[in-house]
């Protein structure tokens, strides 16, 4: 299991990385299509453009935030349970989560296949769309992963390595 966990991590980790690398993106995108409208030359495409990059610097960043617990907690009720009765409703919600991302992952996917067969392209940069569904859908399952390893975690009593 600790393998697992630790190929878990990195693969978060990665789409992390990528999100954080499209963020900086959109950021420069943003200041030179602000930069360049001053003069009346603005950039075609740049809302298409911050678009796909939201789409992945949200998606991809949160496997790696579940795993870290960077997600707002409201824990107030979970302070007045019994240890026991915590356990049960953190491995309730992490099972909850699974079948929500599986869900989601699935449907990206069914998305993505769409996309790809009616050949649907973005307006400016006739750029395929599927793949902006299927990085999603992968997203979702990296998140079922991480939630599976946190579930694991509740149940075994178990902190992140």
């Amino acid at each position: 299991m600790k393998r697992f966990k630790a190929a878990v991590l990195k693969a978060d980790f990665s789409l992390f990385s990528i999100s954080g690398i499209a963020l900086v993106c959109m950021m420069g995108i943003t200041l030179v299509d602000v930069t360049m409208r001053s003069i009346g030359r603005p950039i075609v495409g740049s809302v298409e453009l911050i678009s796909f990059l939201g789409a992945i610097a949200i998606g991809f960043a949160v496997p790696y935030t579940t795993w870290t617990k960077g997600h707002i907690l409201v824990d107030f009720v979970l302070e007045k349970l019994s240890p026991k009765s915590r356990r049960i409703l953190l491995a309730l919600t992490r099972s909850a989560g699974i079948m929500l991302f599986l869900l989601a992952g699935y449907n990206f996917i069914l998305y993505g296949m769409d996309l790809m067969r009616s050949n649907q392209i973005s307006g400016a940069f006739k750029l395929p769309l599927y793949p902006i569904a299927f990085g999603l859908a992968i997203s979702c399952f990296m998140q079922v992963a991480t939630l599976f390893c946190d579930l694991v975690n509740v149940v075994y009593g178990e902190k992140h390595e």
